[in-house]
């Protein structure tokens, strides 16, 4: 039950609908209905107004991300699962981002883990020196972090 909660305010339907199924059979009983949390209002301000966007500079696309990173549901992990489902090569612009969360952080890396398990490869230009050292004390591999083209 704890993991279908979580994956609820992760708002990852697709593992919550698998591990939904395994609920039923490992306990015969319906497992609980998908329903992520809403945002409150503070939560909103803080982190659901956040913008992603996708930018194409040169010959690649990248998705730009901007202002203040927070919560394991902020839109920007959301607009980067849907971004990689499309490339192979995923370039997160991150020039515009004031600050982001641990959790936030976690989730990112959740989410480029997932990502490179479908071996595409995840590209983080821009990070200003403080978000890129709570992404690499979170486990983001420097890797993943490229300078970027003047």
């Amino acid at each position: 039950m704890l993991a279908l909660e979580l994956l609820q305010w992760q708002r990852d339907q697709p593992t919550f609908d698998d591990r939904a199924v395994d609920y039923a059979v490992t306990f015969e009983v319906s497992p609980p209905s998908w329903e992520p949390p809403p945002c409150s209002e503070e939560t909103f301000t803080a982190s659901c107004s956040a913008e992603t966007a996708i930018k194409t500079s040169g010959e690649a696309e990248a998705l730009a991300c901007s202002g203040v990173m927070a919560g394991a549901s902020t839109p920007h992990v959301s607009a980067l699962a849907d971004f990689s489902h499309r490339r192979n090569m995923i370039v997160v612009d991150m020039t515009a981002v004031e600050r982001v969360d641990f959790v936030c952080a976690g989730a990112l890396l959740n989410t480029i883990t997932r990502i490179e398990g479908q071996r595409k490869t995840v590209q983080i230009i821009g990070a200003s020196p403080i978000v890129r050292a709570l992404l690499l004390l979170i486990g983001i591999s420097p890797r993943h972090f490229v300078r970027k083209a003047a």
